[in-house]
């Protein structure tokens, strides 16, 4: 890069820092608004953009207070939506969509799922919306699952090719049964049509959840009543090509008395994956875990083991995996007998409960706190969002905590203030940032309606005022192959033009324990695994002597002894 080019680029981010102004706002009694037309907004699901921001989508009343369509919209990571004005209109038909889910496309967009009553009955459509907000597939989606009975709960996962792994429950054979289907990238069905069986064993199987198996597939976990009295767990496990892969109608989780249900899973990364679950075998609900590995077999006690067998009922249970040393587990606990609270346990990969018995308190401030969500902090610790009713009048808040990999909250004691405006504030939901702390976001009345409101906090609990901007919010980040077995390629692509060419890009790869790798590549000269085209840097990452698994990577700028963010994003490598 000469002396001009070298002006020229750091002109152009002295002038973007000095005209962009910070959209988060500190206050959490005000927030920073993603959607507030008329009517309510509900039933929001986020995911990150890839570059320290977000995408939400949610159910919309604006143009039918009985109809609800399907919208969309993307946050930066300074609190600037950049889309159309309260979002995009992923599925506006005339008849009713409910239940939307999203996952990343693989490409800074997403893949959004959702029920569809256009037929009659239920369906599952789907759409994909690139990094720009443009619609990608057919208007008002594509029919995934479209039967002449009910299909409902979609749930998906990405299937690491720009496509996804999508389950529900399916009433095709008069109860309810467990089906899957993938879609690649454009949309088009890879898998039998009308979708490939999981479970269609006797009586009801329900409430399914699909996690990854690292190696293209995916495991689906759900409520099974087969035994024809009460609900225990199952699991199996399907590989990319949609081939079965476990026993038939799925591998006993826990098949203990009484009921258990809820599941909810999260990858071990090594092709397995930890579901835990709320489990009434003792006569009020409980909350268990098992570990299944890649062969379906369960790697701790029979019937799961306990994570929390404190007196009153423990229910509502999230889990996370990612960058911690087993799962952390968090659920609402009325221990206390009269109010609801918020506790959460660590469990490692071999079955051992890391912190205080019966788990360490989240929140146990007055009222109930309820709903509780839970992302890893990149850390080995986690970040919780929950309601809360601590300010009394039935109105809920929102509220959340850190707690560190010791099991030590870190955050103001029962937590931050994250969305107290007057009235309701309901059905939190958050992303990682990728810098160590989260943005949440949630449906909110503070007006006559539903609405949905964002807010951000750092890793400190800190509410973001930083009004300077990044090269993240400038550059996208690809990674093709993904899961990949050898080597894969990641793409630095310059959206505004950036001239990056002779500076030096610094790649950090962390496993998932936190362990650091670090490899430093130059742009100023001609290396083997460097490729530089129309201001898009390939480079070219070679498995060595990574085991496979899953990783997370960051990209980092290095000029004059600093380095800045370029993007982060996720590995994951499979056995040839």
């Amino acid at each position: 890069m000469n002396i001009k080019t070298l002006f020229q680029f750091f002109l152009l981010l002295l002038i973007i820092k000095s005209n962009t102004i910070a959209q988060w706002n500190s206050n959490p009694a005000l927030n920073t608004s993603v959607a507030t037309p008329a009517n309510d907004q509900q039933d929001l699901r986020i995911i990150s953009d890839s570059k320290g921001g977000a995408i939400i989508t949610w159910c919309d009343y604006r143009n039918n207070i009985t109809n609800a369509d399907i919208y969309t919209q993307r946050i930066n990571s300074q609190g600037i939506t950049i889309w159309t004005n309260n979002g995009i209109g992923v599925c506006t038909q005339s008849s009713h969509q409910t239940a939307p889910a999203i996952v990343e496309d693989g490409s800074g967009g997403s893949i959004i799922i959702w029920q569809d009553w256009r037929n009659g009955n239920r369906d599952i459509f789907a759409q994909r919306v690139d990094s720009s907000g443009n619609v990608k597939w057919t208007a008002n989606g594509l029919g995934i699952v479209v039967k002449t009975y009910e299909q409902q709960d979609p749930k998906h996962i990405s299937d690491g090719a720009g496509g996804a792994i999508i389950t529900w429950q399916d009433s095709i054979n008069g109860n309810w049964d467990i089906f899957s289907q993938r879609i690649n990238s454009d949309g088009i069905i890879q898998w039998t049509s009308g979708g490939l069986a999981i479970c269609t064993a006797v009586y009801d199987q329900i409430n399914p959840r699909i996690e990854t198996d690292v190696q293209g597939g995916a495991i689906i976990t759900w409520q099974d009543k087969r035994n024809g009295v009460d609900y225990n767990i199952y699991a199996q496990r399907i590989n990319a090509s949609g081939i079965i892969q476990w026993t038939g109608n799925g591998v006993a989780v826990c098949g203990y008395s009484n009921t258990q249900n809820n599941p909810k899973i999260d990858p071990d990364a090594q092709g397995g994956a930890i579901i835990a679950w709320q489990d009434k075998r003792s006569g009020t609900y409980d909350i268990y875990a098992q570990l299944i590995n890649s062969s379906g077999i369960c790697q701790w006690t029979a019937n799961g083991i306990p994570i929390c067998t404190a007196s009153g009922s423990q229910s509502a249970i999230d889990i996370a995996t990612e960058n911690i040393n087993g799962a952390i587990i968090t659920w609402k606990d009325m221990r206390g007998g009269t109010y609801f609270d918020i506790y959460a346990q660590l469990v490692s990969l071999t079955g051992v409960i890391q912190w205080t018995t019966n788990g360490v308190a989240i929140c146990t401030a007055w009222e109930d706190q309820i709903n509780p969500n839970i992302i890893g902090d990149g850390l080995g610790g986690a970040i919780i969002v929950w309601e809360d009713e601590r300010e009394g009048n039935t109105n809920a808040s929102i509220y959340s905590q850190l707690i560190n990999s010791a099991g030590t909250v870190q955050w103001t004691n029962n937590g931050v203030a994250t969305g107290i405006a007057a009235s309701n504030q309901t059905n939190p939901k958050h992303v990682a940032d990728g810098s160590g702390g989260a943005i949440f976001a949630w449906q909110d009345k503070r007006t006559l309606n539903f609405d949905i409101y964002a807010h951000h906090l750092t890793h400190d609990g800190i509410a973001n005022i930083n009004n300077e901007s990044h090269l993240s919010d400038l550059v996208d980040i690809n990674v093709f192959p993904n899961p990949f077995t050898s080597s894969t390629t990641i793409s630095v692509i310059n959206e505004k033009n950036i001239n990056l060419y002779g500076n030096n890009i610094e790649l950090v790869i962390y496993n998932i324990t936190g362990k650091k790798f670090l490899k430093l590549y130059s742009l100023s000269g001609n290396q083997s695994n460097i490729k530089i085209n129309n201001n898009c840097i390939k480079i070219n990452i070679e498995r060595g002597n990574l085991s496979s698994g899953v990783y997370f990577f960051q990209l980092n700028l290095k000029q004059n002894d600093k380095a800045e963010n370029l993007g982060n994003g996720k590995l994951v490598i499979i056995e040839p």
